[in-house]
């Protein structure tokens, strides 16, 4: 086995992966083939169609069923096919044929074929495997063309075992597995793997590779009759470790440099013979026998053709014994494969919460005021689905079984608990998340997972837009009435609001100023409103709080923050002696978004707006001062205020302090001299805010460039749903 980095990745190989089904789930399409499956006189016949097929032969509730796994239906339907009743045992012959397309069969759970099974994977990159099955009879697997998976563990086979593949790149992995017949191996031309591991064979043992840089690994096994192993032409290995051999072992390697190596301790009751190849051409250092002094000989043993005793430390290292790309990292590949068919043998757990009203947030938490929430669904019939509620990692909230359809469904009763322990009035600031898990467990062992965040909320609860990210906020309606009624007032306003002020460790604030077109304007405030600072409501992180005009508490409009951390004195800041209103909070993981704006870099705006207020602006992208050429040309004289242009637009492309009252106003060099824009007559006449340092003629000016997207602006702050 040369090398396997041309193989396919092990997920196109395995077609299957972990999956746990966390709300929405999407619908599996990766395998979506047909079987079709007879059952005669205690005889089962399995017939895969071209598609991709996953198909189990296990056992589920005391019967042995055939089913489909991740979207293959079987005979047309989805779900399994008992084929026979109250018994873990198939009386009769099993055949297997899943013709072309990349295909998975899997014996599982203890399940017995007293008969003899044929097991056809056909062409395609195929997954076939058993994992503690028993088969009284023979059993033959054969691999067609394609890159092939062959991987049994845990289970015995009464007759003889017999695996053939073709052309193609396979790997056949055998691991604590008794066979009680004969063993024969064969695979076809490609780089191929064969790996034994604690594996009794009772009768005669053949391993045969063809064409191709092959690898043969057996360890840990014991043989009770003659073994032979044979490879082809190309550099193969054979690695022998920690078996005993009762009877004869005879290794013939073919063309091209090949390696034996015996290595910890084998015992060898029988005649040990290698007849190497011929490797030793063009001057290379042809093929190696090497045995450690540790093996046992009880017999005699023989060594042709060899022309060194120490096989190439690298060769064996990188070709057997690394964990990646090595005999032993493909086989434990392929035993993944199978043992991941097994457990996600099944992903059809699915949730449906549409008896609850609710509303979609940040990280996929609902918003909801159903205090009795139902949780639906389907998964595999007659599974057995649990809850944990409480975060405590245990399911021991809650348990219904799914009907013969798979069909279930509970109700949780959701809480709330208090925000705000430190203080001595309880249940005050109440928030109402909660994770729910959910697990299913089907008759076979079977697990699968979903999980729902959910957020009870009580109150009335408004919704943030940003182009940063969404978040909700639940009002405190009882607490604070008036302040929360003010709020309210202003949503219409805050259209395109802005985040003006951020504090590291301490606040973002917004509510004062929008920005359209870049342009800075103040929000229209209404009468100031008397301060409603509740103490059973603190400035803890993730609360809503009314900002005021320092020395008067009485001065709240417009204008919020929101706490990013603990500001209620029990850190650094004691917010609650001012005292500060808190009227709401961050509901759900809405804090993520804010933690975001929060984290992002400030900029002083003061000087370039006019606007005193933005001189800690969070801003998504770097600001650069005077970037923008102004259409037309200017012209100033020494001395004067006056401004005139041609071909400019100032009353497009600029705003005067006197235009704007509470908001920005334009910056404009003139021949590197910076000055504010007081007014603007017409397109082509404004009047500075200073006298012009010099004259100038019919010159380029430059204004900023303030783009709305760079701030954290706000599209809607909204109420989306009305207290009840």
């Amino acid at each position: 086995m040369l090398s396997f980095f041309n193989r396919r990745s092990r997920a196109q190989q395995q077609n299957i992966r972990v999956m746990t089904a966390d709300l929405p789930l999407e619908k599996r399409l990766l395998l979506a083939g047909n079987a079709l499956v007879n059952v005669s006189g205690g005889n089962v016949s399995i017939s895969g169609d071209a598609d991709n097929n996953a198909i189990e032969l296990t056992t589920i509730g005391g019967n042995v069923v055939v089913r489909g796994l991740q979207g293959t239906t079987i005979n047309g339907n989805a779900g399994s096919l008992i084929v026979a009743e109250n018994t873990d045992t198939l009386n009769g012959r099993l055949v297997v044929r899943l013709g072309e397309g990349n295909d998975s069969f899997l014996l599982s759970r203890s399940v017995i074929v007293n008969g003899s099974a044929v097991i056809d994977a056909g062409n395609g990159n195929d997954d076939i495997g058993s994992t503690g099955s028993t088969i009284r009879g023979s059993l033959e697997v054969h691999g067609r063309q394609g890159d092939n998976q062959i991987s049994f563990s845990d289970s015995t086979v009464d007759g003889r075992l017999w695996i053939k593949t073709k052309r193609g790149s396979d790997i056949v992995s055998l691991k604590n597995v008794t066979v009680n017949g004969r063993l024969k191996i064969k695979t076809g031309a490609g780089e191929d793997g064969v790996s034994l591991d604690n594996v009794t064979v009772s009768d005669k043992t053949s391993i045969h590779t063809k064409n191709g840089a092959d690898d043969v690994l057996i360890q840990n096994s014991t043989f009770n009759a003659h073994v032979k192993i044979r490879t082809r032409q190309n550099d193969d290995n054979v690695v022998l470790e920690g078996n005993t051999f009762r009877s004869t072992i005879h290794i013939n390697t073919g063309r091209n440099i090949d390696n034996v190596v015996a290595r910890g301790t084998n015992t060898f009751d029988g005649a040990f013979s290698v007849n190497s190849g011929d490797g030793h051409t063009n001057g290379s250092v042809g093929d190696a026998v090497e045995i450690a002094s540790t093996n046992v000989f009880n017999s005699s043993r023989s060594i042709r053709k060899a022309e060194g005793a120490t096989a190439p430390p690298t060769v064996i290292s990188t070709r057997i014994d690394d964990t990646t790309n090595g005999l032993v990292g493909l086989a434990a590949a392929a035993d993944k494969a199978i043992s991941d068919l097994l457990v996600t043998s099944v992903s059809d757990l699915t949730l449906d919460l549409s008896a609850n009203t609710t509303v979609a947030s940040t990280g996929d938490v609902l918003i909801t005021r159903d205090e009795n929430f139902v949780i639906a669904g389907t998964t595999t019939a007659l599974s057995t689905v649990t809850l944990d509620t409480d975060g405590n990692g245990q399911f021991d909230n809650g348990t219904v079984t799914a009907d013969e359809n798979g069909n279930f469904s509970t109700t949780v009763t959701l809480t709330r608990r208090d925000l705000n322990t430190t203080d001595t009035v309880e249940n005050d600031q109440m928030s109402g998340f909660q994770q729910i898990n959910i697990q299913s467990l089907d008759e076979a062992g079977g697990l699968q997972t979903a999980t729902v965040k959910v957020d009870f909320v009580k109150n009335t609860v408004v919704q943030f837009v940003s182009n940063i990210g969404t978040y909700e906020v639940e009002m405190f309606d009882d607490l604070t009435p008036n302040t929360v009624a003010n709020f309210l007032g202003y949503t219409d306003r805050y259209d395109g609001v802005i985040i003006h002020r951020s504090v590291t460790d301490f606040v973002i604030q917004g509510g004062g100023f929008t920005v359209n077109n870049g342009v800075v304007d103040a929000v229209q405030t209404d009468a100031p409103i008397t301060n409603e600072f509740n103490s059973s409501a603190s400035n803890i992180r993730g609360t809503l709080s009314m900002a005021q005009l320092g020395g008067d508490i009485n001065s709240g409009t417009s204008q919020w923050f929101v706490n990013t951390v603990n500001n209620d004195g029990s850190g650094v800041n004691n917010l609650d002696s001012v005292p500060h209103t808190v009227f709401g909070r961050v509901i759900g993981e809405g804090m993520s978004v804010v933690d975001s704006i929060a984290a992002l870099s400030k900029a002083d705006l003061s000087s370039v707006t006019g606007v005193s207020a933005l001189n800690e602006t969070p801003l998504q992208s770097t600001f650069t001062p005077l970037t923008r050429t102004i259409t037309g040309t200017v012209s100033t004289t020494g001395g004067s205020t006056v401004v005139t242009g041609v071909g400019t637009r100032f009353t497009e492309e600029l705003v005067s302090a006197l235009g704007n009252t509470g908001g920005s106003r334009s910056r404009i060099s003139i021949d590197g001299t910076i000055y504010n824009v007081a007014s603007i007559s017409s397109d082509t006449e404004l009047t500075l805010s200073s006298s012009a340092i010099t004259s100038s003629t019919n010159v380029n000016a430059l204004t900023d460039d303030l783009v709305d997207d760079a701030f954290v602006r706000f599209s809607s702050i909204a109420e989306i749903l009305n207290q009840v």
